[in-house]
């Protein structure tokens, strides 16, 4: 008799434990969301989890390893708070994704029947091209006003007194002059470009730097000398913009693929041979060349017309 009794009070424990459990588990509630669901390749994004659970129960944060076809820049700090009456669990993280596609960020699981809804995220490798749009050309430096502490500002004209005095005396001192810097001598965009691409075949860089240093190069030669911004554009829309500048049609063609082949190579989506690191330097020299002197007949032919418009005025006046 005394054996039934026991038996039955255990049985009653164990019914009411996990009747707690369960009812518990129906308050603790998961999400997770994405601060963005479309994205460009490489670019970053917010990815915020957060757990809302009773106060008595012992709730831990999500361990999240790995995400398919994502890679975490950064794991933020966990946040815990109470709202409402209730434990809030917050994690912040920073995700990005190499592979273009559509892919599901997976319901991130904190026990087997309490998960987070799973997001969608579209990872493209250029934004649509929208010709009715402005071109966001580069905006200069702001500059940001120093100020001071109040309790360091009292003392900053006496301590650059006395560092002014110290280093004078030091100079003064010693007696040692340091020649002078030769003056850095300008030199124009065609020269500046055809010097950087001269270091850049002599240097050893990376096969991946290699090929993005081609592109601006290019792309600040272009800025300078022939206005074309293109800092924030695709390889695509700069091929397109310089269309106008090339008389020669193979020349522009080679030109459209090196473009190409060095986006691939920056995202890591061919590797190429080392002859085509040669063929690519030298079609970004001769686009270069070639540009290069088709500016420079032109102004030739404006600067020859200029004295023909003026005779002819001169002459309709008369």
């Amino acid at each position: 008799m005394f054996k039934k009794g026991a038996c039955l009070i255990i049985l009653t424990g164990l019914l009411m434990t996990g009747l707690s459990v369960a009812l518990s588990a129906q308050d603790i509630v998961v999400s997770a969301a994405a601060d963005k669901n479309k994205i460009l390749l490489g670019e970053p994004v917010s990815l915020i989890t957060e757990i809302r659970a009773p106060l008595h129960i012992k709730i831990h944060p999500l361990k999240i390893d790995t995400i398919p076809h994502f890679e975490f820049l950064d794991k933020d700090s966990v946040v815990k708070e109470t709202i409402d009456g209730k434990q809030v669990i917050r994690q912040y993280f920073r995700i990005t994704s190499f592979d273009s596609g559509r892919w599901v960020i997976p319901p991130l699981v904190l026990e087997t029947d309490i998960k987070t809804a799973a997001i969608l995220m579209d990872v493209v490798f250029t934004e649509p091209f929208d010709p009715s749009q402005p071109y966001h050309d580069i905006q200069d430096i702001r500059s940001v006003p120093f100020r001071l502490s109040k309790q360091f500002e009292k003392w900053w004209y006496m301590v650059a007194l006395l560092l002014v005095l110290v280093t004078l005396a030091v100079y003064w001192m010693t007696g040692e002059k340091k020649p002078r810097e030769a003056a850095k001598i300008y030199k124009g965009a065609y020269a500046r470009a055809k010097q950087q691409l001269g270091e850049l075949k002599a240097s050893r860089v990376p096969e991946n730097r290699f090929y993005a240093r081609l592109v601006e190069i290019l792309r600040a030669y272009l800025s300078e000398r022939a206005r074309v911004n293109s800092l924030q554009q695709t390889s695509v829309d700069l091929v397109e913009k310089i269309h106008p500048l090339f008389r020669d049609e193979q020349l522009y063609r080679s030109l459209e693929q090196v473009l190409s082949l060095c986006d691939l190579v920056k995202f890591a989506k061919y590797d190429p041979e080392d002859a085509e690191a040669q063929s690519a330097y030298e079609v970004i020299s001769h686009g270069v060349d070639h540009i290069e002197e088709g500016i420079k007949n032109a102004i030739k032919a404006k600067q020859a017309a200029q004295p023909a418009v003026e005779t002819d005025e001169g002459t309709n006046k008369k």
